[in-house]
């Protein structure tokens, strides 16, 4: 069974630890550019294989086009290359994710994570199929992987398995896999069982040592801003049959309850100053707030409890 796993991953277009990248702002509150490229160097170095850009972590929707954009142009002119970046494109307006989708390919990007228009409410699935099937026909290319990104807590627009399999049909070489994060790991599994050649990314690393033993391709997560090292070394124990991979997911399972406490991407950020020394990683645009004065402190307290 493993065995079999381990050649289904290898065939897939994409796999392993993909940090849902944090950005870091300016005292203006703009994306501080030399921060997200030193970021994104710090997540590779550490083990991941390639970096999510501009989800929610990254807090994409509270940023303009332009800004969007300019981001990912300032990684790309500074050596990050293409191959290692899933470019976030997901917009309300049909025609900014169209424009966004576009940029990424027009800039050597090929690998879009895709999230549904997130205003209205109670959509069809036939409307969805529309809005996706728009975006994928007028990116002028027929050379991209496109990554669905299920998150019907933060959307309200869940992606359902027919709609799943109505676009494979119609782009059986477009639509390369999922981003789930339905925080629930028997939807993954789900997933990984229906559609055997999408790579299926749960967004929670707690369970990826179950996740890959039943066909997914790894994870996609926010996590690894914080224990990079540690996720890519359960994601390897697994390949190369380790023992001791039962324990680092159980410390993986533990950082996340930690940080779970907290509203996510603040207590990451929160946490990012302090890896850093700079507390210029304690900015994070409206309507979002940084951790105040008593919950920073309980996270500091509890981190201190975690193992090494």
């Amino acid at each position: 069974m493993k065995n079999a796993m381990k050649e289904r991953l290898h065939k897939l277009s994409t796999n392993g630890v993909w940090s849902a990248i944090l950005t870091p702002l300016t005292s203006d509150l703009s994306i501080d550019h030399g921060h997200l490229v030193q970021h994104a160097k710090y997540l590779l170095d550490q083990g991941c294989h390639g970096i999510g850009l501009f989800g929610t972590t990254g807090e994409a929707n509270s940023f303009s086009l332009k800004e969007r954009m300019y981001g990912l142009e300032s990684l790309l002119k500074n050596g990050i290359s293409p191959n290692y970046l899933m470019v976030g494109t997901g917009c309300c307006a049909l025609p900014d994710t169209i424009s966004l989708t576009r940029h990424a390919i027009e800039n050597t990007v090929k690998t879009i994570l895709l999230l549904p228009p997130i205003y209205y409410k109670n959509v069809t699935d036939d409307g969805l199929f529309r809005c996706f099937a728009e975006v994928i026909e007028k990116s002028g290319s027929n050379n991209i992987e496109v990554y669905l990104y299920h998150f019907p807590a933060m959307s309200q627009t869940p992606i359902s398995i027919d709609l799943i399999d109505k676009l494979c049909k119609t782009f059986p070489n477009i639509i390369a896999g999922i981003k789930d994060s339905s925080g629930k790991l028997d939807h993954s599994l789900a997933l990984a069982s229906q559609f055997p050649d999408l790579a299926i990314f749960p967004g929670n690393e707690a369970y990826l040592l179950a996740a890959l033993e039943q066909g997914c391709a790894g994870t996609i997560t926010a996590m690894a801003n914080a224990n990079p090292r540690g996720i890519r070394k359960i994601f390897d124990g697994w390949l190369e049959e380790d023992p001791a991979v039962t324990s680092l997911q159980k410390n993986a399972f533990t950082i996340r309850e930690v940080f779970s406490r907290h509203p996510l991407v603040s207590a990451l950020k929160q946490n990012a100053a302090w890896m850093s020394n700079e507390d210029s990683w304690l900015r994070i645009r409206p309507p979002l707030t940084i951790l105040d004065a008593k919950a920073s402190s309980i996270l500091r307290s509890d981190l201190k409890t975690l193992p090494v």
